[in-house]
C-alpha cells in the first residue's frame, strides 16, 4: 500500500505541481478509501469521486493524467544474453569447486538477463483528446452525421469551442499539437472538414485551413502569453534532380526500340530541321514526333547538376522553346494538358472568383482593380485579382512593354529578371492581351503569341520543365494556379523557395518554414468553395 500511495502522490504532483500537501493527501485518502488497489484502477475514477476537493480545471487535468496512466503501453523486452564458452586454450585446469561456481554464476546471470525489461510509452494529450461534439452547434452535429459541409459561421463557432477545450490542457498548444487534433478530425469527417476542390479532390493533406483557423484562434486568445512562457510549457534560378514535385516522368528511360546513338541522331535531325525550316518547322508532325521520342534525352541535361543555362539548352533543343514544344514537354512530364486545364478552370470558376472579390474585396488593391473600367481579358483580370489578394505586385510575374519592342530590344536593356516573366506588349490596357513574350534568365525564350491564357500556360510550364522554384514575389499566386487551375495537387512538398523571414517572436532573420500547403492559398480555396456553393 505504501508503494501505491507513493505512486499516487507522484502522479498527482506531476499533473498538478502547484498542489499543496494537504490537498494532495486528501486526494490520496479519498482514492484509497474508494477502493483503489493499483494504478490500473485509475481509469475508473470519475469526476464526482473527487469533485469537491479540486476546482474544475484542475480536476480535468488530474483525470486526464489518470487516463494517460491507465493507457500506458507496456512493452516486454526479453534480452537474450549470449554466454561465451570457456576458452579451449586455458593454461591450467580449474578446481571442480571453481568450475561449479562459474556455472552457478552463469546460470544466475542468465536468469537475470532473461527477466523482462519494461519500457513505458505514454500518449500525449493531443493523442487522447476527445472532441466535444456535444458542445458544438446543431449545424455542426447535423453536418457530421449527414456527411455535409457546415456553413462558415458554424465552422467558426466550432473552432472557438475546440480552441477553448484544447486550452484546458495547455494554455498555448503548439502547432504540432493542433496538427494532431486536426488530422484526427479530418480523417474522421473528411466530407465535412477536409479542404476540397469543387470536384472532390483533396487539397494537400486536407487539414491546412482547419489548422490555420485553430492556431489563429489560439494565438488570439493567448496574446498576453510571452514566448518564454510558451516554450516552458537564393538570388538565382535553382534547379536540380531532386525537384520531382508534381512530375510523373521526371527522368524516363530510353524507349525500348532506341539506343543512345539513335536518340542522339534524332536530336541532331531536329537541329538540322531548325536550320532549314526555322520557326515554321515547329508545326510539322515530324518535329512533334521527334520531340516526343527524344523526351528522355531532353530531361537528362535539364536534370543534371549543375544544369546548363537556358542559352545552351536553346542551342541544342530549339523546338523546345516554342509554345507547342513547351506544352508537349509539360504533358509528357506531368500527364496534364496545361493550356486545356487552364481554359477549363477559367470557364468553371473564373467568373465566380471575380464575383467573390466584388462581393468581398479583401484589400484596397483588389478594390482598385475592380473599380477601373478597363476592357480586359477575363483571365488577366482573375490573375490580377489573385495577385492583389495575396499582396503580390504584378511585376513579380507579369511585365508590360511597348507594342513595338522586339526580343533584342528587351534583352539589350538588361532589365529582364532571372526568374520567369510573362511580358505583355501594348500601348494601352486594351492591347496588353494581344501579344506576349516569355523571359527566363534575362532572355526572351518564347516569341509573340495571341492570347493571355496561352502565355500564362507557357509561363507556368517553365517551372516544371526546368525544375524552377516559384519566385517569392508571386509564389502564392502560382501555387493557387497550380492547385486550383492546373490540378497539380501533391500532399507534400512545394515549389516555393524557402527564403528568409523576420521572426515575429524574436525579431531575428530566420529560415522560412516549409509547409505542406501555403496557408494563404488554402484559406482562399476554402472561402471560394463556400462562396461558390452560394453563387451557383
Amino acid at each position: 500500500m505504501a508503494s501505491l500511495v507513493g505512486e499516487l502522490r507522484e502522479i498527482i504532483l506531476r499533473a498538478l505541481p502547484s498542489n499543496d500537501e494537504d490537498t494532495t493527501q486528501l486526494l490520496i485518502d479519498r482514492l484509497v478509501d474508494s477502493g483503489l488497489e493499483s494504478k490500473d484502477d485509475l481509469q475508473f475514477v470519475q469526476q464526482e469521486d473527487v469533485s469537491e476537493i479540486l476546482p474544475t480545471i484542475k480536476l480535468r487535468k488530474l483525470l486526464n493524467a489518470f487516463k494517460m496512466e491507465s493507457e500506458t503501453v507496456t512493452l516486454d523486452l526479453t534480452i537474450m544474453q549470449h554466454t561465451p564458452s570457456l576458452s579451449a586454450g586455458s593454461s591450467s585446469p580449474q578446481p571442480c569447486s571453481s568450475n561449479m561456481s562459474v556455472s552457478t554464476d552463469r546460470e544466475s546471470s542468465s536468469l537475470k538477463d532473461n527477466q523482462p525489461s519494461t519500457s513505458h510509452i505514454r500518449k500525449t494529450w493531443p493523442d487522447t483528446f476527445q472532441v466535444p461534439w456535444q458542445l458544438m452547434p446543431v449545424e455542426i452535429q447535423s453536418a457530421i452525421s449527414s456527411g455535409k459541409r457546415p456553413s462558415p459561421p458554424a465552422r467558426r463557432q466550432m473552432v472557438r469551442v475546440l480552441a477553448d477545450e484544447m486550452r484546458k490542457f495547455e494554455p498555448t498548444p503548439t502547432r504540432a499539437q493542433c496538427l494532431t487534433i486536426c488530422k484526427s478530425i479530418v480523417h474522421q469527417y473528411a466530407q465535412s472538414f477536409a479542404d476540397q476542390l469543387h470536384d472532390g479532390r483533396i487539397v494537400g493533406e486536407g487539414y491546412s485551413s482547419l489548422l490555420a483557423q485553430i492556431k489563429t484562434r489560439i494565438e488570439n486568445l493567448s496574446r498576453t502569453t510571452s514566448f518564454r512562457e510558451h516554450r516552458s510549457s537564393g538570388s538565382g534560378v535553382k534547379r536540380g534532380p531532386t525537384d520531382t514535385y508534381g512530375c510523373t516522368r521526371f527522368q524516363p528511360d530510353l524507349p525500348l526500340e532506341e539506343t543512345d546513338d539513335s536518340i542522339e541522331s534524332k536530336r541532331q535531325k531536329l537541329e538540322d530541321l531548325y536550320r532549314r525550316e526555322g520557326t515554321k518547322g515547329a508545326e510539322k508532325s515530324e518535329v512533334e514526333q521527334l520531340m516526343a521520342t527524344t523526351f528522355c534525352l531532353q530531361r537528362s541535361p535539364i536534370n543534371s547538376v549543375p544544369a546548363p543555362s537556358v542559352a545552351e539548352l536553346m542551342e541544342k533543343w530549339p523546338y523546345l522553346f516554342f509554345q507547342k514544344g513547351l506544352f508537349a514537354h509539360f504533358e509528357l512530364l506531368t500527364d496534364i494538358k496545361v493550356l486545356r486545364a487552364l481554359e477549363l478552370s477559367m470557364e468553371e470558376c473564373g467568373r465566380s472568383i471575380v464575383e467573390f472579390f466584388k462581393s468581398k474585396p479583401t484589400n484596397s488593391e483588389v478594390k482598385s482593380i475592380l473599380s477601373k473600367d478597363e476592357a480586359s481579358d477575363s483571365s488577366y483580370l482573375v490573375v490580377r485579382l489573385l495577385m492583389a489578394h495575396f499582396a503580390e505586385k504584378q511585376e513579380g510575374l507579369i511585365l508590360q512593354e511597348n507594342m513595338s519592342a522586339t526580343s533584342a530590344d528587351l534583352e539589350k536593356t538588361g532589365n529582364l529578371p532571372v526568374t520567369p516573366r510573362l511580358i505583355l506588349l501594348g500601348e494601352n490596357p486594351g492591347q496588353w492581351m494581344k501579344r506576349w513574350m516569355i523571359s527566363l534568365e534575362g532572355r526572351i525564350i518564347c516569341g509573340v503569341q495571341p492570347t493571355f491564357l496561352t502565355g500564362l500556360a507557357a509561363l507556368f510550364s517553365l517551372y516544371y520543365i526546368f525544375n524552377l522554384q516559384y519566385q517569392e514575389e508571386a509564389a502564392s499566386t502560382l501555387e493557387f494556379l497550380q492547385r486550383r487551375f492546373v490540378g497539380i495537387n501533391p500532399e507534400k512538398g512545394t515549389k516555393a523557395a524557402r527564403g528568409k523571414v523576420t521572426s515575429k517572436k524574436t525579431g531575428k532573420t530566420v529560415q522560412k518554414k516549409t509547409i505542406t500547403v501555403n496557408t494563404k492559398v488554402s484559406n482562399l480555396l476554402k472561402r471560394l468553395m463556400d462562396f461558390e456553393w452560394d453563387f451557383i
